[in-house]
Order: structure tokens, then sequence, then C-alpha cells
């Protein structure tokens, strides 16, 4: 994945010291990406590592995880957080409000399904973010993309429904509205 797309930008580095001195435990090849590239945004800021200290809140009001530890370290362009939990690579999918697991080995995570344009079309939904961001513009670090009304409510998967929001409020307010996922 760092090869493919190596025009990463660095918005927001994170804390490593406090991530990683923490009871977290991540695979290697996670541990690794984090340390070295917290912070920083893929595939023209679709994928974003993140604190996973910084999530631990935001995770607990949301979600109800099939088994613990579950910590989160990367989220997309639609506000959809990615977990580490019983040893899978787990998609949190904020917009239609379901977990499932998308992976079980980090390396071929990263170094396939995250480079495979037909994944990344029919299971993340990049196409949508493309258009996302032609309409509305890139996105902020805090920010994602997310639907007005949201999805659970009736709100229509459209891009003219889009808007740019604060990400952790659009996820609170999904999560009171619509439920734990």
């Amino acid at each position: 994945m760092l090869e493919k797309f190596i025009d990463f930008s660095r918005p927001r580095p994170i804390e490593t010291d406090i991530v990683f001195d923490s009871k977290i435990d991540f695979p290697d090849e996670i541990t690794f990406l984090l340390k070295e590239y917290s912070g920083d945004t893929f595939i023209d800021g679709f994928f974003s590592l993140v604190d996973p200290i910084e999530y631990e809140g935001i995770l607990k009001d949301i979600y109800v995880p099939f088994k613990k530890p579950s910590n989160c370290f990367a989220k997309d362009a639609f506000g959809s957080l990615y977990l580490w939990e019983n040893n899978s690579i787990k998609l949190i999918n904020i917009r239609h409000g379901i977990s499932e697991i998308i992976g079980r080995n980090p390396s071929v995570f990263f170094n396939l399904k995250m480079t495979d344009k037909g994944f990344l079309a029919k299971r993340l939904g990049i196409d949508s973010f493309y258009n996302a961001k032609e309409k509305l513009g890139a996105l902020a670090y805090d920010e994602c993309y997310g639907y007005v009304p949201i999805l659970a409510l009736g709100g229509a998967e459209k891009i003219e429904n889009m808007q740019k929001v604060k990400l952790k409020e659009h996820i609170a307010i999904i999560s009171q509205l619509a439920g734990k996922i």
C-alpha cells in the first residue's frame, strides 16, 4: 500500500509514545504502520491511520465488540472505522450500520486488498468518495463525508445528500439515533 499510494500526507501526527506505552496489542504490521505513519492519509485522502487511544471513547459509544479487546487503528472518508479485533481486521460501516470482517492477515489487507480497485469500489465505496471529493472538496483531518439526513433516518444515498461533517460528532449522532452497531 505504501508503495502504491506514496502520495500520503501527514495532517496530524499522533503521540506514538502514548499509544505504544499503553496495553493496546496490535500485530506487528499494524504497529509498524502506526509508529511510522500515524496520522497519515492515503489513497487521495480516503484512508487515514488514527490514534487508537483517541478513538477508544467513541468506539465504546457506537460499537458492541464481538470479542474484546477491540482497537481502532484507521478511519475512512465516510467515517467508517477499522479495528483489530479477535485476530481480524473489522470494518465498522457507520453509514450502513454494519460491522464485518474484511481481513485476517494485515499484510494481505494492506498490500492486496487496499491496492485492489475492485475491493475499494465494491466494499469501501471509493467511487462515491471521488464524487464527493470533486463536489465538496478535500476533507480536513477531523471531517468525513456524511449523508444528511443520515441513511438510518431514511436519507437517500445520493451525492446531493452528502455534506462535509465533523467526524466524531457525526458518528455520535448516528449512534444516538440508530443505536450501537
